[in-house]
């Protein structure tokens, strides 16, 4: 034992390297570990330790440095250099302190709350010592001696227990994170940490210090027979070597860390892929119904301007049908029942893809779709027949989105479908559509809501044709009402005209010629005073009776103008306006554009009973002054216009409201006869602004059919 004693002890300098390299390899070590991530707070209070040690084994080498200079040139240790290795032993100390405060307080601790117990003791180290040096008055190197071993009790000590003790406490976290493995690590190293600062600081070297007379570094010599820097210097081997395995902590807690974000990722990456592809499914399901929807509304679309056309409505349902039947996989063939058609009880129009046979009616399929076509009108819903011939009724809007479709859902193929035409809840008749081909086909449920969509479009239109065809012969009716009304106004101002021409226009003529003659005779008794007063009498009778003859001439002008007859619509109208002119003292003028030579008599006796109608009530309401009429004939239509500038009127007044007679029976007149020649009659006009009286008519129009009328000249 004594020989390991001396051999030791002449061998301190290799003693001194040795513990300041295992603090400065641990020191460097951690130093360079410190730069990891980690959740741990150890991986926070690294760098204190970090310190620790090569603070420590900086003073340690210090110390072997002073040994060496102390056996090889007897040197002494002066104050200033006593100072410096004093503050490096405080300052590795103190960073113990901290290391061991981190880890123990909360990891969001503000560094100042770390600091202050350190500065705390510290400062308690360093008023203790220089109180001690002052009582027991010892010379400045001794004052360093105290300083020494009071900082090895009053801070080494405490700091080596509370850093064993949160080392212990930190290896609870690492069994929480599976880490169990290094918490072994960990409590090798708080114990050697523990040996270290509480033994090994317990020994000091001599000094004025009561104790180390019993507790100095000699007496742990002749205890334990080493010197206690080897036993520190093991301790810190020890130290250091459980604490660079705990680091590998950190790897693992990284490569943890990595997989879990490798397996995040994967799994985002997964996710995304999943999404990309629920992305890429649902576009090409809205794809799919983007296409069917444009499939329907172009089918729709061309079935509607196909039924728009001005062809008779078979026809129309022909080239319908047609389209129909190219548009839809399901159907090789169909028809569309109508029932109550032009007087009949059914009508089967729109007949395609059967072949003549079929037509005449003497297949089975086409009675059968015939059949099918009854039983979906009569019921109101729509049918399908099967191959097993089963006949399945359904409701279109109740089992539009059914997975289990009645139809669908039958086992034997579908041959038939009949769906109702119906429009705003009237139901027209029914479109049957067949399928011929002998290849099984289960129409989707969109073919099948294309069906019932055409099937609609089919009701509208022929809704629509039933109530042109109901308008047509309502219109048919007025307008033959219309040409009644006139050819009776015409027929009878002829014969009032002919009444008045041959019976009291002959009546007043004789009454002219015998009162001549009365005139005559008593101009000839003029010797005879008594009879001059009869003269002038007989004279003033004629004259009445001359006046009321022309009276006459001109109502029966005014009934049937001969010009009308004889020289066509523009003579009869100039002759009318100069006549009213002078006789309305007005100022009338009258211009016409194209040769009305060829309009019909209807047109002139029409026309010509609108411009008179409209320049008597110019005469009667307006007040004007100024009249014009115009009559342009082009090669479609013809035009009349009057215009005034009388007082005007409010059209959207009720005449007996405002007072305004003219919009009465005349207007209606007016635009009665207009209507007669397919035309129309617009009446212009405001309060004060005049009024214009514009009437159009096609020239080719054959609507109206007046009688002939008799060419007679009265006067």
């Amino acid at each position: 034992m004594q020989a390991i004693t001396d051999f030791f002890m002449r061998n301190m300098i290799a003693v001194y390297f040795f513990y300041g390299l295992a603090f400065f390899t641990m020191g460097l070590a951690l130093a360079l570990t410190a730069r990891h991530t980690s959740r741990l707070r150890f991986a926070r209070a690294i760098p204190c330790m970090a310190a620790f040690g090569l603070l420590h084994g900086a003073h340690e080498w210090y110390e072997m440095g002073e040994r060496i200079a102390l056996e090889t040139r007897q040197y002494a240790p002066s104050l200033p250099a006593e100072l410096a290795r004093l503050f490096l032993l405080v300052a590795s100390f103190a960073m113990l302190l901290c290391f061991a405060v981190q880890l123990l307080m909360p990891a969001a601790t503000p560094r100042r709350r770390i600091y202050a117990p350190v500065a705390v003791l510290v400062v308690l180290w360093v008023s203790v010592s220089l109180v001690y040096a002052r009582i027991v008055q010892t010379p400045p190197l001794e004052t360093v001696a105290i300083a020494d071993g009071l900082a090895r009790y009053l801070l080494a000590m405490p700091g080596a227990a509370l850093a064993a003790w949160a080392l212990m406490r930190e290896q609870r976290v690492l069994r929480l994170m599976d880490l169990s493995q290094f918490g072994r690590d960990m409590v090798s190293a708080a114990a050697a940490l523990l040996l270290y600062g509480v033994v090994g600081q317990l020994f000091l070297k001599p000094s004025a210090l009561p104790w180390t007379a019993h507790l100095s570094s000699e007496q742990f010599i002749l205890w334990f027979g080493i010197p206690v820097q080897l036993f520190r210097a093991v301790m810190a081997v020890a130290l250091t070597v459980f604490l660079i395995r705990m680091m590998n902590a950190f790897a693992v807690e990284h490569n943890r860390r990595l997989e879990r974000a490798d397996h995040a990722r994967m799994i985002a990456q997964q996710g995304a892929l999943d999404a990309e592809r629920r992305t890429m499914v649902a576009m090409e399901t809205m794809n799919d119904e983007l296409r069917l929807a444009a499939h329907k509304l172009s089918l729709l679309l061309d079935v509607s301007n196909l039924l728009d056309m001005p062809d008779g409505l078979e026809t129309r349902l022909w080239q319908a049908m047609t389209r129909i039947i190219e548009a839809l996989p399901f159907a090789d063939a169909g028809l569309v029942l109508i029932s109550r058609w032009d007087g009949r009880s059914e009508a089967v129009m729109g007949v395609t893809g059967f072949d003549a046979i079929d037509a005449d009616g003497d297949s089975a399929i086409y009675a059968q779709a015939v059949e099918l076509g009854r039983v979906c009108a009569s019921k109101g819903l729509a049918v399908c027949r099967h191959a097993d011939g089963a006949v399945i009724q359904f409701d279109v809007e109740a089992e539009a989105n059914d997975p289990q479709h009645k139809c669908r859902a039958h086992g034997a193929p579908t041959t038939m479908i009949s769906y109702p035409v119906t429009a705003h809840h009237h139901a027209y008749g029914s479109i049957a559509l067949v399928r011929l081909s002998p290849i099984r086909y289960r129409p989707a449920p969109a073919e099948m809501a294309l069906m019932a969509g055409v099937a609609q479009q089919l009701g509208v239109s022929i809704e629509n044709a039933l109530l042109t065809a109901e308008a047509q012969r309502h219109e048919q009716v007025l307008g033959e009402m219309l040409r009644q009304v006139v050819s009776a106004q015409e027929s009878e101002r002829q014969r009032i005209a002919r009444e008045l021409h041959d019976a009291t226009g002959q009546s007043l003529t004789a009454v002219g010629l015998g009162l001549r003659g009365v005139e005559t005779r008593l101009a000839q008794s003029a010797c005879d005073p008594t009879l001059a007063p009869l003269v002038n009498q007989v004279r003033e009778l004629r004259s009445f009776a001359q006046n009321a003859l022309g009276e006459l001439h001109h109502i029966i002008s005014d009934l049937r103008p001969p010009q009308l007859d004889e020289l066509g619509l523009a003579a009869a109208l100039r002759w009318y306006v100069q006549s009213y002119a002078r006789r309305r003292d007005i100022d009338a003028t009258f211009r016409v554009e194209g040769d009305d030579s060829r309009l019909p008599p209807n047109y002139r006796t029409v026309l010509y009973r609108i411009a008179q109608e409209s320049l008597t009530n110019v005469a009667k309401h307006t007040q004007a002054t100024q009249v014009s009429v115009c009559l342009k004939v082009g090669d479609e239509q013809v035009e009349l216009e009057v215009a005034d500038n009388g007082c005007g009127f409010d059209p959207t007044l009720p005449s007996r409201l405002a007072g305004q007679p003219m919009v009465g029976w005349g207007v209606v007149g007016m635009r009665e006869r207009a209507l007669l020649l397919g035309g129309h009659c617009i009446i212009d006009t405001a309060p004060g602004a005049g009024t214009r009286v514009h009437v159009t008519a096609p020239v080719n129009h054959d609507r109206l059919i007046l009688p002939s009328e008799e060419t007679r000249v009265y006067g």
